[in-house]
């Protein structure tokens, strides 16, 4: 009953004519309307029949888990575990043996994944992406914009999402290195007025750890002025008093235009005086701590060529020269962010940590708590991030657009990671044929014609909430068209998926089919049920 009831919820939101989840709270506010199934399921807590709760329980959590591990797909899985539910318990009922029946569901599973990857293909253009993103945000110019910063920065880009209180949408990038930071002292902004500050070519010093007295920080300004570098930046964990009062003395932001100043020289009796030759000095202390701190100096001495000064093993502040400066093209401090671009980026020692966390990458869930660490690592040592402006009327829009666009990119990412296949539901009604292929006997085969049906409740569910006369005339065309047709409900007829860019991201679909079997199984073979009196009700599933 449960089951039942969430997918019934869900359904009617699949495709992009589905409806929306209307959610009256109470009569004091108007209502929600979503058409997020993750978000949807959320708000619910009970049915107020603790037998159907706790199918429905089952539903709000495989959607859930769905939403975070592939960051769409919610309402097609839950189509897909009633599918499989129903049909499931029919044949359980006649006197299948439910092992075997589990066994053919997962053989059937495995072996539609594999047709899923032999469909898929790889992501050729930005629009490709801009389809892909629409069918998640439902909004073109906001698809455009996600479809455009995912094909420039890659799929393991780094994207901060910042709201705006009024209708805004904009995209910037930023190139190089990209961290948060915090400057330490509003004294070495270049422009105090905007609170930024611009860095010409220079030296960088990496400090992990603390600059306390002046013996610390002398070595480095001696280093950067024998280099006669025109800027030093300094990355480190905490500056005292004194080391301020030292920096701020001897950067050039501090030098204020005297009378009598020309071009840039000094007429001093008679004779031109050359400018100062102080570097422009910038401090900053990185906002990420314990590992992710080590890691972000770890990458910058790979990407600058410096030496990370201050560990117990490493070379002693004393001891610092020049040859242990990193060397940078520019750096930028603006909106508690760095931007470092690095002279030579791309070296073997970079692209080797590159290939080092896209190996870890590969092995990590979407909802892998690690994981926006080591994305936001690649992108710094690939060479740039995105930051997405997003702006709406109402407080409540806002947090959903900025939650939608989140989702979106986590979507991108597993589109250029694994491809694309034919939308609407095609691609799996196309790995129908694949499954008949299958040598199973006894009950299993029961489980691979469950399967079979079920792929096709995607297609079908999308047909009807279209509204066509007769969805079963509509899946023999496409049928007959071959295996890239779809259907593209908003032209109202059969068309080749690529030509029509009606898409899914494979790696989703097979996230969403493995998911949704894994929970009408635990449910057909769960044998016993404990009733909390009190049971505790949580938002998060």
């Amino acid at each position: 009953m449960g089951i039942n009831a969430l997918a019934d919820l869900l359904a009617p939101t699949l495709g992009p004519v589905g409806g929306i989840v209307a959610n009256q709270r109470d009569f004091k506010r108007s209502a929600e309307l979503l058409d997020d199934s993750a978000t949807a399921v959320r708000r619910i807590l009970n049915l107020g029949d603790p037998r159907a709760d706790v199918g429905a329980m089952l539903m709000r959590s495989m959607v859930w888990r769905v939403v975070q591990r592939a960051g769409d797909g919610g309402a097609t899985a839950a189509v897909l575990t009633r599918a499989l539910y129903q049909d499931a318990l029919r044949v359980l009922s006649a006197g299948a043996n439910a092992m075997q029946v589990a066994k053919g569901v997962n053989l059937a599973v495995a072996a539609a994944v594999q047709s899923l990857k032999a469909q898929a293909r790889a992501i050729a253009h930005e629009n490709d992406l801009a389809h892909v993103a629409l069918t998640v945000v439902r909004d073109p110019d906001l698809a455009a914009v996600l479809g455009e910063m995912s094909y420039l920065l890659g799929p393991d880009a780094h994207v901060t999402v910042e709201k705006y209180v009024a209708a805004y949408l904009q995209q910037f990038y930023h190139a190089g290195a990209s961290y948060r930071a915090q400057i330490a002292s509003m004294y070495l902004y270049t422009d105090q007025a905007q609170k930024s500050a611009v860095l010409p070519p220079g030296v960088i010093a990496l400090v992990d750890g603390k600059l306390e007295t002046v013996d610390d920080v002398v070595p480095i300004l001696r280093a950067a002025m024998q280099s006669n570098a025109r800027s030093l930046t300094i990355v480190a964990g905490h500056f005292s008093e004194t080391v301020l009062s030292l920096l701020i003395t001897n950067s050039r932001q501090n030098d204020r235009p005297k009378e009598g100043k020309e071009n840039g020289k000094e007429k001093a009796n008679g004779k031109e005086k050359a400018e100062s030759k102080k570097p422009v000095i910038l401090a900053v202390k990185p906002k990420d701590v314990g590992e992710a701190r080590r890691a972000v100096f770890d990458d910058l001495a790979l990407v600058t060529g410096g030496t990370v000064l201050g560990r117990t093993w490493s070379i002693g502040l004393d001891q610092a020269t020049v040859q242990d400066l990193g060397q940078v093209q520019r750096v930028e401090f603006a909106a508690e962010r760095v931007h470092i671009l690095p002279e030579n980026q791309f070296n073997a020692a970079v692209q080797q940590r590159t290939a080092e966390l896209r190996a870890r990458l590969e092995g990590m869930t979407l909802d892998d708590e690690d994981r926006p660490v080591l994305v936001q690592r690649l992108s710094a040592l690939t060479g740039g991030m995105g930051v997405l402006k997003i702006g709406t009327e109402s407080k409540l829009e806002r947090e959903v657009a900025a939650q939608n666009a989140e989702r979106t990119l986590k979507v991108l990412s597993a589109a250029q990671h694994t491809g694309v296949v034919p939308g609407g539901g095609a691609a799996y009604f196309h790995a129908i044929p694949a499954l008949e292929a299958l040598e199973v006997e006894g009950d299993q085969r029961f489980g691979v014609q469950i399967v079979q049906h079920a792929l096709a409740a995607p297609l079908r569910q999308i047909l009807d909430n279209a509204h066509l006369p007769s969805s079963s005339v509509v899946m023999d065309q496409i049928r007959r068209a071959g295996p890239t047709a779809t259907y593209d409900v908003v032209a109202e007829k059969v068309v080749d998926a690529w030509a029509g860019g009606v898409l899914d991201v494979c790696g989703v679909l097979t996230t969403v089919l493995q998911t949704a079997a894994s929970a009408a199984l635990m449910a057909l073979t769960t044998d016993t049920i404990v009733y909390h009196k009190k049971p505790e009700q949580a938002m998060n599933p």
